[in-house]
């Protein structure tokens, strides 16, 4: 009986051709997880910032991706998971969809939280607002960036979870009563000019080395809320932020440039309209204003 031994060129060809045939064992009894497609204009989404907070809306206008590190950018840059409703006009009215049921939402909610989609996302839900109907190009820097605004007419606006109940029983300090007795004391004085030219109270550092320094405090119209404060660095950025328990505890964080301070309340009122009207979560917690 004659007996064949195998040759170089069969033992390397089965070298190099047992991994592959190992994948696809592997392949075949796992399956292929695919990663979610890139979210594109007019794509209707479902996304959970909480419980209370769960957004459904068709896309609007995209942004540009920008590199600031070629090293890490690899890592970070996710867009199949981030989770940016669009750039949209100051007085944007979006069609309302309808709104789950309580079985609905406990579905999504165990769906949602098997998802790779919700694991692996650390990415908050952002959105931009265009004042004086000016329309420009958006683009993904970082809201803490120096050049976090595309245009002077533009709002970035980010939305960020408190955390915890202590946290949310802390929101009853912007209150604005409430904001000025714990923050206005014999180191601040009111700057009168900021407030008038602003609408709101704003105040400014008594040291004469912080007297670039400002924060301001408007009380929001949006009855569900108390309101906003800005911090004015000394280089003229503005950081808004707003504590609030409405959907299990919130905190709305934006960027406005210093010259457009003064449609705020606009600003406001399309912040919490639209997520009005995004929300399709049936879940309401009573507010409740310890005084």
């Amino acid at each position: 009986m004659l007996s064949v031994r195998p040759t170089p060129v069969s033992l390397s060809v089965g070298f190099y051709l047992m991994p592959i045939l190992l994948f696809v064992g592997i392949a075949s009894l796992s399956g292929c997880r695919q990663p979610p497609p890139i979210p594109k204009e007019g794509d209707v989404v479902i996304w959970k910032h909480n419980s209370e907070l769960i957004i459904k809306t068709k896309l609007g206008q995209r942004r540009d991706h920008v590199i600031t590190d070629s090293r890490t950018d690899h890592r970070f840059y996710e867009p199949e998971y981030e989770k940016f409703i669009g750039q949209f006009p100051i007085d944007y009215q979006p069609k309302p969809l309808p709104m789950f049921t309580e079985q609905k939402r406990i579905a999504f909610e165990t769906e949602w939280g098997s998802k790779i989609h919700a694991r692996k996302s650390i990415h908050p839900i952002q959105f931009n607002l265009m004042l004086n109907g000016v329309k420009a190009k958006a683009t993904d820097r970082s809201m803490e960036s120096s050049q976090a605004l595309d245009d002077i007419n533009q709002v970035r606006v980010e939305l960020r979870g408190i955390g915890i109940l202590a946290d949310i029983n802390h929101t009853t300090k912007y209150r604005h009563d409430r904001f000025v007795k714990l923050k206005v004391n014999k180191t601040w004085h009111i700057d009168k000019k900021s407030s008038d030219e602003y609408g709101m109270k704003c105040y400014k550092k008594n040291d004469s080395g912080s007297l670039s320094h400002s924060w301001c405090f408007g009380v929001s119209t949006y009855a569900k809320v108390s309101g906003v404060s800005f911090t004015i660095s000394v280089n003229n950025r503005v950081h808004a932020r707003s504590y609030e328990p409405i959907y299990g505890g919130i905190k709305v964080h934006y960027r406005i440039d210093k010259s457009k301070l003064k449609h705020w309340k606009k600003v406001d009122d399309a912040i919490w309209r639209l997520l009005e009207t995004w929300n399709i979560s049936p879940l309401v917690t009573p507010i409740q204003d310890n005084n």
